[in-house]
């Protein structure tokens, strides 16, 4: 039997904190992540989705969304890469899904 590890998933809306709209295109965004990751190391899979919140004010949004599915990392790791994005893509959070998976390469 194999050890489990932590598996990643990181929701990251592409809506500017500051005037709540999409400011930077969705081809772009990967490309920023795509690069941050490839800088540290990190492989992982992206995809687009879209996401449903409600803000604090009470205003209901729907947002485009990358999903990013890391395997191979560490906690401390990813959340340094989440400060860098928050910075980059001007997010005010990333959701961070962590969950135990068994895993190998085949």
């Amino acid at each position: 039997m194999q050890d489990k590890l932590e598996k990643f998933t990181l929701f990251i809306g592409l809506n500017d904190k500051d005037s709540k709209q999409q400011e930077i295109n969705t081809v772009d965004c990967y490309k920023i992540l795509m690069n941050l990751f490839l800088k540290n190391g990190v492989d992982c899979t992206i995809s687009e989705s879209q996401g449903f919140y409600t803000h604090l004010d009470g205003t209901f949004t729907i947002e485009k969304s990358l999903r990013v599915e890391i395997l191979f990392s560490s906690k401390e790791k990813i959340y340094s890469l989440c400060e860098s994005i928050k910075i980059l893509l001007n997010q005010e959070s990333i959701a961070v899904q962590r969950d135990l998976v068994e895993s190998e390469l085949y």
